[in-house]
């Protein structure tokens, strides 16, 4: 009878490890899923911001070149989030073209390139909302029982938020869940 009991909690604990284990393993894919999603969505954007050199050049009528050091940016190299930012300098430099000369606003390819890259924008918004979201839950299944056991077993560590954000830290401005 013993045995029998013996068997059954361990039985249960391992049902309760295979939940949880799941669980984890499941937000990991979405995490991964959505990174590759921005990462494809900045690589995108890259795109678009040299295509939109061209174009503006043409209506303005200048060689100069309009965003100068994003040929160096290797998105290969570096991680989502420096890639988001190293390109914020362009898209800012795009939109500060865009105000300053009137003529490209009455220029269809124009307007077609600036709706395609304010499309990339939402597209991120949406993306990093949806990794912050996924990330939270991640950290706070982490941090819950039974999934702590798990945590210092496996060696897991809490994800930072898109913008680097951490819970753990001591800046009660940020964000917390």
């Amino acid at each position: 009878m013993i045995i029998f009991i013996i068997f059954i909690i361990l039985a249960l604990i391992l049902f309760i490890y295979n939940i949880y284990h799941n669980k984890l393993l499941l937000l990991n894919i979405k995490l991964k899923t959505i990174e590759e999603k921005i990462k494809s969505t900045l690589i995108k954007r890259k795109e678009l911001l040299k295509d939109s050199e061209n174009i503006i050049k043409d209506i303005i009528k200048t060689d100069k070149t309009i965003y100068d050091g994003i040929e160096k940016i290797n998105e290969s190299s570096i991680d989502m989030i420096k890639l988001d930012r190293a390109l914020l300098i362009y898209i800012n430099e795009f939109y500060l073209i865009k105000d300053k000369y009137k003529q490209l606003n009455e220029n269809e390819d124009f307007k077609t390139m600036y709706f395609k890259i304010n499309e990339t924008e939402d597209k991120l918004n949406a993306y990093k909302e949806y990794y912050n979201n996924v990330c939270g839950n991640y950290n706070k299944l982490i941090k819950s029982f039974p999934t702590v056991i798990l945590t210092i077993i496996k060696r897991r560590k809490e994800k930072e938020f898109f913008d680097k954000k951490s819970t753990s830290d001591s800046d009660y401005k940020d964000f917390k869940y």
